[in-house]
């Protein structure tokens, strides 16, 4: 029996995976980003003065050249705060994982037939599929669902574990939306449906932590970014694939590439600035 099939099936194994994905859990992992070779907190290392730009590519545009000297690396993440650029992409990602942990959790509720608004709850025993299938055989929508169901607590421990690594460096995470998220048009209790809602969301996600990946001055820092845009684009597959679309790397309208040229187009992932990816989610803000 795989570890996913043990965690969607077994109530033990999901009982220990959210007593592993607690606060504390959390916050103790988080604080470890933070801890020098003496042992003691410190804060993210400063910025350094020329940060290498995220693209290789010839190609520029006005969101490649806005970052110089006189600007500096955060004006390349505008209206997120942070003391210095790790705490700012940081909490450049907290934004994204906010608003992924919340649009899960109302394509949850909507696919298990619960109130659109319900908190998630710390049993995913509860959540029963109660979406048409949309298409789907049988088993394709039993997949389907257990994705979504799996995603949604993933994605809420990545926001849980950035605000706890934000606040072990002595920073202020960003807070949620006051006006909430939504998805443009809403939600159909159909499990394509609410899969084909998806994907934008994971696609945009993979873009964001690649392109601000090189941001980051802080090797630890950047290894946790890593495994978490890694994540991200596994979920992306997935669910592409689930459609029946091609899992990726795909290229679309505004994507940007780490090299000029590569062998094929699915040979390396695509990425977006952060000035861009703030503007594509502005229309999944309440």
């Amino acid at each position: 029996m795989t570890d996913y099939h043990r965690l969607t099936h077994d109530e033990p194994t999901r009982r220990r995976f959210l007593a592993r994905m607690s606060a504390a859990g959390l916050g103790a992992a988080a604080a470890s980003l933070f801890v020098g070779p003496a042992g003691a907190l410190a804060a993210p290392a400063p910025p350094r003065k020329s940060p290498p730009p995220p693209s290789l590519t010839a190609s520029s545009s006005a969101d490649d050249r806005d970052d110089n000297a006189t600007t500096g690396p955060s004006a390349r993440f505008p209206g997120i705060p942070g003391r210095n650029i790790n705490e700012v992409v940081l909490n450049f990602a907290l934004t994204l994982e906010i608003l992924e942990a919340d649009l899960y959790r109302q394509a949850l509720n909507v696919a298990s037939g619960r109130d659109v608004e319900a908190a998630l709850s710390s049993n995913p025993g509860v959540y029963k599929n109660q979406a048409s299938r949309g298409g789907f055989t049988a088993d394709q929508a039993a997949d389907a669902f257990l994705y979504l169901k799996q995603f949604t607590y993933i994605e809420a421990a990545h926001r849980d574990f950035l605000r706890a690594a934000i606040t072990a460096g002595g920073g202020k995470p960003v807070a949620a939306n006051p006006d909430g998220y939504r998805f443009p048009g809403g939600l159909k209790k159909d499990l394509r449906a609410i899969l084909t809602a998806i994907l934008p969301l994971e696609e945009t996600g993979v873009r964001a932590y690649l392109g601000a990946l090189p941001y980051l001055t802080d090797l630890n820092l950047a290894t946790v970014a890593a495994g978490i845009f890694s994540t991200e684009a596994r979920h992306s597959a997935v669910v592409a694939y689930t459609l029946g679309l091609d899992p990726g790397p795909r290229m679309q309208p505004g994507d940007k590439t780490v090299i000029t040229d590569t062998p094929d187009y699915n040979t390396l992932e695509y990425y977006l600035p952060p000035g861009t990816v703030l503007q594509r989610v502005k229309p999944l803000l309440g």
